[in-house]
């Protein structure tokens, strides 16, 4: 009995129309319908993400040593560039915006609303981390990444979640010297089979405060990550399971949208 295999055309129309994950998957099946995959991809990676108003967030926690205890920072990333090889994308945060501001119009986000309930105001977006400078070299930090859009009219906005993981970083005045402040490290998944998906890069620069005792000042500057993991994570909307979780973003007037409306919905 004859099998009959399908054109190479109509399995491509059939691609274009299955979702990201499914068509990672399929890679393997040869090095044509690979390449034609990436295309794919990249197609739809441009249109969602090129000269486009969705931005990545990361929510990052540490243990702060000059407050003795937990303290959050956010950073906000737009599009900068995509491998068409690799399919690793890199966004990079804008220097020319006023801090605490996002999006082409330099809108202010007031706070966050975590999924908790609680609201978040500790900080400017895109600010430095203060470090002590001495007696510790390294730094485990906690990410949380999104993906949320500056185009909405509301006066808050949904955030995607994305994936979470630790990262350690160089914190002491010798490792800032020694490479100018640069620095790059991985997000480690809890997984430790997995491999990493997401990189971060960031400065750290010496301050004096005036009181004549030095310390360094930490800052994210870009983050790398994969395409097909952006794109799954709009396709297939995750819930954050942690109570640190970011829910909305408040922009301005937000957070009295909020107070008026206790409870909200946005489709």
């Amino acid at each position: 009995m004859e099998t009959s295999t399908l054109p190479h055309e109509l399995v491509l129309e059939i691609f274009i129309h299955l979702p990201t994950r499914n068509l990672c998957k399929l890679k393997a099946l040869s090095r044509h319908f690979n390449q034609k995959i990436k295309e794919i991809i990249i197609k739809r990676f441009s249109k969602t993400f090129c000269n486009s108003h969705k931005r990545l967030l990361a929510f990052v926690s540490r243990y702060d040593l000059l407050k003795l205890g937990p303290t959050y920072h956010v950073f906000n990333f737009a599009f900068k560039s995509i491998n068409n090889d690799t399919l690793i994308s890199t966004f990079s945060i804008d220097s020319s915006l006023t801090k605490g501001t996002v999006g082409p119009k330099s809108v202010k986000i007031e706070s966050l609303q975590l999924y908790s309930g609680n609201i978040w105001k500790q900080g400017l977006i895109n600010d430095y981390i203060q470090y002590l400078g001495w007696g510790v070299n390294v730094e485990d930090k906690e990410a949380r990444i999104y993906v949320y859009d500056t185009r909405t009219k509301k006066p808050y906005y949904k955030a995607y979640f994305i994936t979470s993981g630790k990262f350690v970083t160089p914190v002491g005045r010798e490792e800032c010297k020694s490479t100018n402040g640069l620095w790059s490290a991985p997000l480690l998944p809890k997984n430790k089979n997995k491999m990493s998906t997401v990189g971060f890069i960031g400065k750290n620069k010496v301050e004096d405060n005036g009181t004549g005792i030095p310390y360094i000042a930490g800052k994210l500057k870009s983050i790398s990550i994969k395409s097909e993991l952006l794109l799954t994570s709009l396709e297939e909307p995750r819930f954050d399971k942690s109570e640190l979780g970011v829910k909305y973003l408040l922009m301005e007037g937000g957070e009295e949208y909020l107070k008026r409306k206790k409870s909200c919905v946005i489709c």
